[in-house]
């Protein structure tokens, strides 16, 4: 009797466990998700909405097993940012309200890549998961219309991914990429999911930009690639990384160790593993010229390279930057950005989540 009493209680504690909420996932979309399913950045007067704050919160919503704010979400997408069709429309980047007509609306129709392929990667993932053949369907579809019409084959390069379909390609001279625009296991992922295609070309060329966008091991905001198939970088020796390229670290660490490059990858960006852990801390800039971190320290920056840290086995100082981010998020909605950092970095460093060696999600 003991032992069957023993076993129930043991199985009541399993479940309640696997199904505890996310405390800073319910704390984001208490302050950040409306009713009808928009994330809002309140940081300024227009009250934006970004497609790639849409792509994130779904990313979230499928870790937290949130069926319910996720197909809210989806809907706010499609009906708001895809012209009432996802399926033959990528979401315009900006909503928000327009500062001459005075109503909200599209501010910008021009899709953005990043969050293209966190939607078609999060749609796909959630079909897979939830045995949900819609999503998997529309997962499909929008992977398709990326490599329809923000794929671009650069001269003496190969396939690559611009990070939109409008303004990246000068005279047919050169070609505008953002290395944070690039999270691998997405590439591996569609890689897989789509034998076919162009994917597995974009996944090589993309890490190979990674690595030659930054040869001293900062990654940058931007660079450009010209007709000779040569990177030019739009920094100078100043001002290296930023809040994209910060991402370009959150990706790189939460590779799967297993992974065919992670640890060509890790050691090419060891110098910046180097700064942090002698700093202690993470700014938004390294300036190259003076050898110095420099800016402000944004808590979704140190939350950003937690699993970068862990990789590298800097385990005590990857703990020190755990307990900075504890409570340290603004309740307002006007840290939209940390928040999310947050979410990514601290959600995959506590194990919510991870990925296999073939971009395959795993929540646990």
């Amino acid at each position: 009797m003991k032992i069957i009493v023993f076993i129930f209680f043991n199985i009541i504690s399993i479940n309640a466990q696997a199904n505890k909420s996310w405390p800073e996932w319910e704390t984001f979309k208490s302050i950040y998700i409306s009713d009808a399913g928009r994330v809002i950045d309140g940081s300024n007067s227009q009250l934006i909405t970004t497609s790639e704050g849409q792509s994130y919160a779904l990313f979230f919503a499928l870790i937290a097993d949130d069926k319910q704010t996720f197909s809210k979400l989806l809907k706010w997408t499609e009906n708001n940012l895809s012209k009432g069709d996802i399926t033959i429309n990528l979401p315009a980047w900006s909503w928000g309200l327009s500062n001459q007509t005075k109503e909200f609306g599209v501010l910008d129709s021009n899709s953005a890549a990043d969050s293209d392929l966190w939607l078609a990667y999060v749609l796909s993932e959630a079909g897979r998961i939830w045995d949900n053949h819609y999503y998997s369907s529309l997962g499909f579809l929008i992977a398709n219309q990326i490599l329809q019409r923000e794929a671009v084959q650069v001269p003496n390069y190969g396939w690559m991914i611009l990070p939109g379909p409008k303004g990246f390609i000068t005279n047919e001279k050169s070609w505008r990429f953002n290395p944070s625009y690039f999270p691998i296991q997405i590439l591996r992922r569609f890689s897989e999911l789509y034998p076919q295609s162009n994917w597995q070309e974009i996944t090589n060329k993309s890490i190979d930009f990674i690595m030659q966008s930054s040869p001293l091991g900062l990654a940058p905001e931007w660079a450009t690639l010209n007709a000779e198939g040569k990177i030019v970088r739009e920094v100078a020796e100043r001002n290296v990384g930023g809040y994209n390229a910060i991402r370009v670290y959150l990706w790189l660490g939460m590779l799967n160790n297993e992974d065919i490059q992670k640890q060509e990858l890790m050691r090419h960006f060891s110098p910046f593993m180097d700064i942090i852990v002698k700093d202690g801390t993470v700014s938004e800039y390294f300036d190259t010229k003076i050898g110095k971190q420099i800016g402000s320290q944004p808590i979704g920056f140190s939350a950003s390279v937690l699993p970068f840290l862990y990789s590298s086995n800097n385990i005590n100082l990857a703990t020190q930057f755990a307990g900075k981010i504890i409570n340290n998020n603004s309740k307002q909605p006007d840290h939209y950005y940390d928040s999310v950092l947050s979410l990514f970095g601290k959600g995959w460093y506590e194990g919510l989540y991870e990925f296999n060696n073939n971009g395959q999600l795993i929540i646990k």
